[in-house]
């Protein structure tokens, strides 16, 4: 039985060749488009377990890509997305995390990291996956989809905050931990809108720095319209400063 069905998007058929080598003799089921059009109605088609994406298309590029796939109302927009880059193209990398991709792999590909990559990616969707199934959801909100409610000891606030950035959820997320304190957070389209702590504005970073250390409590999250921010702020990269944070004060 194989592990998963892995997509790789690239119009070098060298590359493409050799990366559907690595991945079938890891166990994995290979698809391949040779452009971003292509690549993408495939997505949609088979919907694949992880996706392998070179930046460089002949006809679009990569980004339209994953804009496109996060944007998708299904499955397939949890997606785990890997960019296909030059070792030393800084400036796709950063545009690669700003349009959703998970990570990157560097040209030339060896096979060990590739195999490594993929692997990790399908696992930790499929964790996240049986995760957001455990979650308790309520009755349909006005706008914006079900309500989920948690408790942190089960489910802690960075996995929750992952899977509604995955998702792409626009509403409010309200976390109340055992000491009282009540922190909410406006998310538009899975980033970060605007910050409340106990009804009272707050800058994003502070709070949820400190969120991310409340081991007991709960949470829920509503769908539903929230008014535009002047800045929205991406949670991917703001949970692993807040992390980066905790671990630094736990030393």
């Amino acid at each position: 039985m194989a592990k998963g069905r892995v997509l790789i998007i690239e119009h070098d058929e060298w590359e493409a060749t050799l990366l559907t080598r690595f991945l079938s003799e890891a166990g994995y089921d290979v698809e391949i488009a040779s452009s971003a059009r292509q690549g993408f109605e495939k997505t949609r088609e088979i919907e694949p377990d992880c996706i392998l994406c070179n930046v460089n298309l002949p006809d679009v590029d990569g980004y339209w890509v994953a804009r496109r796939v996060r944007a998708e109302p299904s499955r397939v927009a949890t997606t785990p997305f890997l960019f296909l880059i030059e070792a030393q193209d800084t400036e796709s990398r950063l545009e690669g995390l700003n349009v959703g991709a998970d990570l990157y792999l560097d040209k030339p590909f060896r096979n060990e990291e590739v195999v490594a990559q993929v692997s990790a990616l399908i696992e930790m969707a499929n964790r996240l996956r049986q995760q957001r199934e455990s979650f308790s959801e309520g009755p349909e909100s006005e706008v914006g989809g079900a309500a989920i409610q948690g408790d942190l000891a089960q489910m802690s606030i960075v996995t929750v905050l992952t899977l509604l950035e995955l998702e792409r959820r626009t509403g409010m997320l309200k976390i109340r931990d055992d000491d009282s304190k009540t922190a909410v957070f406006e998310l538009i389209e899975g980033a970060f809108a605007r910050a409340m702590l106990d009804e009272k504005p707050s800058d994003v970073m502070p709070l949820l720095s400190d969120v991310v250390r409340w081991k007991k409590g709960n949470f829920s999250f509503r769908g539903g319209k929230v008014l535009p921010s002047t800045e929205v702020k991406k949670i991917g990269g703001l949970l692993l400063e807040a992390m980066r944070l905790e671990d630094e004060a736990a030393r």
